[in-house]
């Protein structure tokens, strides 16, 4: 993802990639930026990926959704962590209830790509 924000997106009269009449190349911007991406359509399970931004945070009824990414910037376009309210998460995504409950997603981010980092079977998205 990040590949593709880096490259296609910018901030000029062609920053905008396609038609986006009904806002779903801003939205996929926005997701990205976030490091969270809807797996299918339609579906609340988010994929994980390497945050724009050091601090996010997502209003919503309830707990809010937060997103801590200190190290990120263009030097740390990979996820090498991940915590999920305070613990240790080893998956590449999240469920359902992430989005529905609320909480933090805190992103220790590196230089390199870590391939130790959610790659077991169980922790690969379903």
């Amino acid at each position: 993802m990040r590949q593709i924000v880096d490259t296609v997106y910018g901030t000029g009269p062609a920053g905008l990639p396609g038609n986006d009449d009904l806002g779903t190349m801003s939205a996929w911007y926005v997701f990205s930026a976030l490091g969270l991406y809807p797996q299918t359509p339609g579906s609340a399970s988010m994929l994980l990926s390497a945050p724009l931004f050091p601090h996010a945070v997502v209003d919503r009824p309830g707990r809010d959704i937060v997103i801590d990414a200190p190290a990120a910037d263009a030097g740390h376009p990979y996820v090498s962590g991940v915590r999920l309210n305070g613990r240790p998460y080893d998956r590449s995504w999240t469920d359902a209830r992430f989005l529905q409950s609320g909480g933090t997603l805190t992103f220790r981010l590196g230089e390199q790509p870590d391939t130790d980092w959610a790659t077991s079977p169980e922790s690969l998205p379903r």
